[in-house]
């Protein structure tokens, strides 16, 4: 069993397994019409905001999620509500789609239960995660094989989602027969003891509207050469992001779209899509059509340890290699219409969209832009230095903006 962080997870830390198995049991009982069988808690796994068990009955295996909001300050009714939105989209998901998501057994969102913690029940998905198979892989396949294997079952799979299609940002809070309401988006909010609390916001009518609200201004902070030439930067990209071309402009998609979130069988078939804490609509460009983020790699340049980590990192031309093969699938998918117009570009607009919501990734997103369009005799470094400090000529702005446009909307 992992151990788990005390500043994170308190008291869930220690948790019974026999408490866990009881509540297993009970459920199983309750809502599966198992026997009443004994059981074992088979594995527990920490994520940064949730505690995963999964136990071993007779008959079964159910999967017990935690929440790291489940003690403390952290039980506020943001985070029930939290909980029970991630509840309605799995279950909308299952009801409309053959999406292989879990199937919820029961949600408790207060601490009057067999473990004291909220807790949500769901059926136990075979497969491995693909971040753990990708680069060690030791099947009968190929590796290259293999791993088209997975991306072509995975977008196959995300084209589903297709039937989707929504007037709001936010999350699903329920969900009927002939309508879905569409409630605030939900974030986690660390704090400085460690502990963890769910903020609210939204919904929201517009893509523009939600970015107004949530993209960090770096354009005066502290005065810094960097923050301000990234700044001006972004807003340029932002412009060149895609318009909606219909109302209904947001669609579903998993709020974690990467490798240890997508399970897979020995021959590459997706198995399981997990881990929809904070699920909501998103804009079509980052939606269900853009690639999954562990080929988009290349494009967050903070996060990305190719050439010095090879053994667990893809070089940008395998990962291009990787999107052609993807963008194929998923346009036979879609039959060439829809929102796979997106998909050649989506790891381009992924990366705008990072930059805007995360400013410790947004200098590096912007160098790269930069530096796709400057080219190989120029040294982003130098340009965007210039105009932190007001040193770029307005004449060579003006070309470097309309590079960047074309560079982002070309076909």
């Amino acid at each position: 069993m992992e151990s788990l962080d005390p500043e994170t997870f308190g008291p869930l830390a220690a948790i019974a397994p026999e408490s866990l198995v009881l509540l297993a049991s009970n459920i199983g009982k309750r809502y599966l019409d198992l026997p009443d069988t004994s059981g074992t808690l088979i594995a527990r796994i920490s994520g940064s905001y949730n505690i995963t068990h999964v136990v071993k009955l007779e008959n079964a295996k159910l999967v017990i999620r935690v929440p790291a909001t489940g003690w403390g300050s952290g039980l506020t009714q943001a985070a029930a509500d939290a909980m029970e939105s991630q509840v309605a989209t799995i279950r909308l998901i299952r009801g409309k789609t053959t999406i292989p998501v879990p199937e919820i057994y029961a949600l408790d969102t207060s601490v009057n239960n067999e473990i004291g913690a909220p807790y949500i029940c769901m059926s136990f998905i075979p497969g491995n995660p693909v971040s753990e198979v990708w680069f060690d892989y030791s099947g009968t396949l190929p590796r290259d094989e293999f791993r088209l294997s997975i991306l072509t079952s995975l977008s196959q799979t995300m084209a589903k989602f297709s039937c989707f299609a929504f007037d709001q940002m936010g999350s699903i809070t329920k969900s009927g027969s002939d309508s879905t309401v569409i409630g605030p988006s939900y974030d986690w909010d660390e704090k400085e003891d460690g502990s963890l609390q769910v903020t609210t916001s939204g919904p929201y009518d517009s893509t523009s509207v939600f970015l107004r609200q949530n993209s960090i201004d770096g354009s005066s902070v502290n005065g810094n050469t960097w923050s301000k030439a990234a700044a001006k930067v972004l807003e340029v990209l932002l412009g060149c992001l895609p318009t909606p071309d219909s109302p209904s402009s947001f669609v579903l998609c998993p709020p974690d779209f990467d490798s240890q979130n997508v399970l897979v069988d020995d021959e590459g078939t997706v198995t399981g899509l997990i881990d929809w804490d904070l699920a909501q609509t998103m804009p079509r460009f980052v939606g269900y059509a853009r690639y999954p983020g562990w080929i988009t790699r290349d494009w967050d340049p903070l996060m990305y340890g190719w050439p010095k980590m090879t053994e667990s990192e893809d070089s940008p031309e395998t990962l291009e290699h990787y999107r052609a093969h993807y963008n194929t699938e998923l346009g036979k998918a879609h039959k060439w219409q829809g929102d796979w117009k997106y998909t050649g570009k989506s790891h381009i607009f992924e990366a705008i969209w990072i930059a805007a919501l995360h400013r410790l990734n947004r200098l590096e997103i912007c160098r790269k832009f930069v530096q796709a369009v400057a080219g190989d005799n120029t040294d982003a470094s130098d340009i965007l230095y210039d105009i932190g400090t007001g040193r770029y000529k307005e004449e060579d702005w003006v070309t470097l903006k309309a590079n960047l446009r074309r560079f982002i909307r070309e076909d």
